[in-house]
C-alpha cells in the first residue's frame, strides 16, 4: 500500500492534509479487505472515500481559481473524469478480491499519479508566478537611484605614505584610478601612497 511523502507536497497546507487524508482513507479500505471485510462494509469505506473526494475537489479548485491557474477547466475535467470512475466502481464491486485489484487503481492512478502530475502544474505555476512577482518587484523598485548611489560612495578616501602621522584625503575618482594600477606619489616622502 502506498503511503504519503514529502515529495507529493504541493506546498499548500489544506491541500497536503486533504492529500494526506486521501492517503489515510485508501489505507483504511485495504486494511478492511485485508480483514476479509465484508462488500457493504468495502462499500461503506469507498463511500467515505468518495465524499472526502468530492470535498477535497471542490477545495482545489476553488484554491487553483484564487491563484489563476490557467489549466483549471482541464483539471476540473479530470476530477469529474476520477469522481465518475469511482462512482462506477463503488456500483460494481461484487467480490473483495475485485475490490483489492481496483484499490491499486484508486491510490496509484488517481491519488498518486494525479497528484505528482496534475496537481504539480499548479504548484510549478504558483511557484513561479511568486518568482515572477518578486522579479517585478525589484524592477519596480526605484528608490535606489544613481543619487542614492552617490550618497553611498564616500567622497574621499584615506591614504598614507611614508611620511610619519600623514594621511591624504583622495577623491575617489583618484581612488578608483590607484586601484586600476595608476600610481601616486606623495610630494613631500616621494613614497607611492597607500590605502589605509
Amino acid at each position: 500500500m502506498i503511503k504519503w511523502a514529502k515529495e507529493y507536497s504541493v506546498h499548500n497546507k489544506t491541500i497536503d492534509e486533504q492529500h494526506k487524508a486521501l492517503f489515510d482513507i485508501a489505507k483504511k479500505a485495504y486494511l478492511i479487505a485485508e480483514n476479509h471485510a465484508s462488500i457493504s462494509e468495502i462499500k461503506s469505506v469507498l463511500s467515505e472515500l468518495f465524499e472526502y473526494i468530492k470535498t477535497h475537489f471542490k477545495d482545489e479548485e476553488a484554491y487553483m481559481e484564487s491563484i489563476a491557474y490557467p489549466d483549471l477547466e482541464h483539471h476540473k475535467k479530470i476530477h469529474q473524469e476520477i469522481t465518475s470512475s469511482l462512482v462506477t466502481l463503488v456500483k460494481n464491486i461484487k467480490t473483495v478480491n475485485e475490490f483489492k485489484a481496483q484499490l491499486n487503481i484508486i491510490t496509484e492512478k488517481w491519488l498518486l499519479e494525479h497528484i505528482l502530475k496534475e496537481d504539480m502544474k499548479y504548484y510549478k505555476y504558483e511557484k513561479q508566478q511568486q518568482l515572477q512577482a518578486k522579479e517585478s518587484s525589484f524592477e519596480k523598485d526605484t528608490s535606489f537611484t544613481e543619487s542614492t548611489f552617490e550618497e553611498i560612495i564616500p567622497k574621499y578616501i584615506i591614504y598614507v605614505c611614508g611620511c610619519l602621522n600623514e594621511k591624504h584625503k583622495i577623491p575617489h575618482s583618484v581612488h578608483l584610478q590607484i586601484l586600476d594600477g595608476v600610481k601616486y606619489n606623495c610630494k613631500v616622502c616621494k613614497k607611492t601612497i597607500r590605502i589605509a
